[in-house]
């Protein structure tokens, strides 16, 4: 099959979903029977505290995957809850069609091997920064390789993301001469 085979393969198996902004995608505690697309909008990940805290654990954009690979990989419920951080236009594509196998569509098999090579080099980068460096620095890492966050996500999101109070992250960007949004 030809990438554009795989492109005729996953548009006919697609569907187009609109979620409303703070719209959950898939709970905590789900199956998930599918993956996404997103074609608009933002997404987070985020896991919620017995103490009802949030912690964010990523950010998608438009053209990114998003799913839970660990529980397709596992078969076990997903352990973090996706949810809308802007009104979305996702293609709706079922996890069967990745069970196939790579047999029948060989292309399939190396766009999942894709995804999750980028989800574990960029969870890989990002736990090694949470766990190596002080809070500027994580302002520094998130300015460096995720910077469109800063212009998409409230603060308070992007301190949970980074681990920080948002005061601390308010002090930090004033440090760095930035301006506090």
């Amino acid at each position: 099959m030809t990438d554009e085979g795989l492109l005729t393969l996953l548009s006919d198996a697609a569907r187009i979903k609109e979620v409303e902004r703070g719209e959950i995608i898939i709970k905590t505690g789900e199956q998930p029977t599918h993956f996404f697309m997103i074609l608009s909008g933002l997404a987070r990940y985020y896991y919620l505290a017995h103490d009802g805290k949030e912690w964010n654990k990523a950010f998608f954009r438009e053209g990114q995957l998003i799913g839970s690979l660990s529980a397709f990989l596992t078969h076990q419920p997903c352990t973090y809850t996706i949810s809308a951080m802007e009104k979305c236009q996702l293609a709706v594509i079922p996890t069967s069609l990745f069970e196939q196998g790579t047999e029948i569509h060989p292309q399939l098999d190396r766009l999942l091997n894709s995804y999750v090579q980028l989800i574990m080099l960029r969870n890989e980068a990002r736990e090694a920064m949470l766990l190596t460096c002080n809070s500027e620095a994580h302002y520094r890492w998130l300015m460096t390789n995720q910077e469109w966050l800063v212009r998409r996500v409230p603060q308070y999101q992007l301190a949970s993301y980074l681990g920080v109070e948002p005061a601390s992250l308010s002090r930090i960007k004033r440090q760095l001469g930035l301006p506090d949004s």
